[in-house]
C-alpha cells in the first residue's frame, strides 16, 4: 500500500504557470513526476520505505531481479551515513552540509549531531524537496535548512544565501556526498563541481563520499545499470581511480577508500542501527572520508 505524505495542488494550465502557488522549486511536480520512476524513490523502496509509486516499485523489483544485493547495498550505504557522522564528530566538527540528501529516512543527519549544529540539506529533485520541507525538523532547536540546488552548479550552490549564511568558514565543515554522483553522467562536470567544493571548504573540513562502482562486482553491476535504464534512469558507475580523484589531495581517514561495508567495519561504533553484514561485492560501492589539511 502506498502512503502519500504530501498534498500537491493541481498545476495550472501551461500558459498560467506564473499564477501557481507552489514555490518555484516545486513547479516540476507535475503528473509525469509521479508517472515515471525516480531514483530517490527507488532507493526509498529498496530501504523498505513507502514514499513510492507503482513505477518506482516496478523499477525496484526489476533492479532486485537483476542484482539481488541491491536492497542490502542500499541499507549499507544508509548505515555509512551514521558511520561517517560519528567519525567527524570525533574530530570536533559541528557544521554539516548534505549534498543530494534524498528522501528523509530515520535517523536523518540532524538527529545524529548535537542540537544547534548547523545542518543544511541540498537536493535538486522537487519531490525530495517537498518531503524534506514537510518532514524534517526545520527551525529551533535544530539549526536545519533545506535548499534547492544542483551540485553540478557548485559555485551557485555555495553562494546560495541559505548556505552562505549557515556556515562559519572560520571553522571546519563536514560534507556528505553519498550515492549522489553516480546519477550525474558528465565526468568533467562532476570533477569541476568537486574541485570547486574542495576549494571552498576550510582547512580541517571533511568530505565523505559513497559511489557506485563495478570494481567489486563486474558481472552484475552492468545488469543493475541496465535495469535502471529500462525505467528511464541513467546511472554511471566509476572506477577506483575516478572515485579517488573526487577527494583531490585530501588525506583519507580510517581505512581509506574501501568498499562501503569494509569502511563501516573499521569505523567507530554508532547507535540507532545494527549494521548489516555485507561483502564488498554486495555493496558495489566505494566509501571514503577525507580531511582537508
Amino acid at each position: 500500500m502506498t502512503r502519500v505524505s504530501m498534498n500537491v495542488e493541481p498545476m495550472p494550465p501551461e500558459g498560467d504557470v506564473a499564477t501557481a502557488r507552489q514555490p518555484p522549486e516545486l513547479e516540476a511536480l507535475r503528473a509525469d513526476h509521479f508517472a515515471k520512476a525516480r531514483s530517490p524513490r527507488v532507493y526509498d523502496c529498496l530501504l523498505g520505505g513507502i514514499e513510492t509509486y507503482q513505477p518506482d516499485r516496478d523499477a525496484a523489483l526489476d533492479l532486485y531481479q537483476a542484482a539481488p544485493w541491491a536492497p542490502l547495498a542500499a541499507r549499507t550505504n544508509r548505515y555509512f551515513t551514521q558511520t561517517a557522522t560519528a567519525a567527524v564528530l570525533r574530530r570536533g566538527i559541528a557544521q554539516f552540509l548534505d549534498l543530494g540528501c534524498g528522501l528523509p529516512h530515520s535517523p536523518d543527519l540532524h538527529r545524529l549531531v548535537p542540537h544547534g549544529s548547523p545542518v543544511v540539506y541540498v537536493d535538486r529533485d522537487p519531490g525530495v524537496l517537498a518531503h524534506a520541507k514537510t518532514r524534517l525538523d526545520i527551525g529551533p532547536p535544530y539549526a536545519t535548512d533545506v535548499v534547492a540546488a544542483d551540485l553540478l552548479d557548485m559555485e551557485t550552490l555555495l553562494a546560495h544565501p541559505d548556505i552562505a549564511g549557515a556556515f562559519d568558514l572560520g571553522g571546519p565543515i563536514a560534507v556528505s556526498v553519498h550515492d549522489v554522483l553516480p546519477w550525474n553522467l558528465d565526468d568533467a562536470a562532476v570533477a569541476d563541481a568537486m574541485e570547486a567544493l574542495r576549494d571552498w571548504l576550510p582547512v580541517g573540513s571533511t568530505l565523505s563520499v559513497t559511489h557506485l562502482t563495478d570494481h567489486f562486482n563486474p558481472r552484475t553491476v552492468p545488469r543493475a545499470v541496465a535495469a535502471y535504464e529500462r525505467h528511464g534512469i541513467l546511472v554511471r558507475p566509476r572506477s577506483p581511480a575516478q572515485v579517488s580523484a573526487l577527494f583531490g589531495g585530501f588525506d583519507h581517514l580510517g581505512c581509506g577508500l574501501a568498499a562501503v561495508s569494509q569502511w563501516s567495519a573499521h569505523g567507530p561504533t554508532v547507535r540507532h542501527f545494527t549494521p548489516y553484514p555485507a561483502r564488498a561485492e554486495d555493496c558495489a560501492a566505494f566509501a571514503g572520508i577525507a580531511v582537508k589539511s
